[in-house]
């Protein structure tokens, strides 16, 4: 919304909008590769599904959130304690997140944790063991 002398400018002096209109050719191929490849991660998606489904059928000490999706999302409340189980998940080599207040309500801080098809079930079980 504004005269076309002032979109004009915009387009050509917002530092935001000149450094974010193209993406780079390699950004590009990479997404025309991922287009080509994804169709076909069927044993992949499978795997996910399964990591997704023994998450949520294990047992925690902590509250989970149900979720189909990988995202999952474990409720640890109070942000002091959601922050140190994230960092003893992270020295462990995980990579999980807290969600602190006031983010999400108080008391029901949470960790976000994201699967992936290259998880193993290993690696997902260790996981598990450290959050009982």
């Amino acid at each position: 919304l504004g005269s076309t002398t002032l979109r004009n400018y915009l387009i050509n002096f917002s530092r935001a909008f000149i450094y974010t209109t193209a993406l780079p050719p390699a950004s590009i191929a990479v997404l025309q590769q991922a287009y080509q490849l994804f169709p076909h991660l069927h044993a992949e998606r499978l795997h996910l599904q399964q990591l997704i489904q023994q998450f949520q059928q294990t047992a925690i000490r902590y509250q989970k959130l149900i979720s189909p999706s990988p995202i999952q999302a474990v409720v640890v409340p109070g942000n002091a304690t959601v922050k140190q189980v994230a960092q003893q998940l992270q020295q462990n080599g995980f990579d999980v997140r807290p969600i602190l207040y006031p983010t999400v309500p108080r008391g029901a801080e949470r960790l976000r944790i994201v699967l992936h098809a290259f998880n193993t079930t290993a690696e997902l079980q260790q996981l598990l063991a450290l959050l009982q």
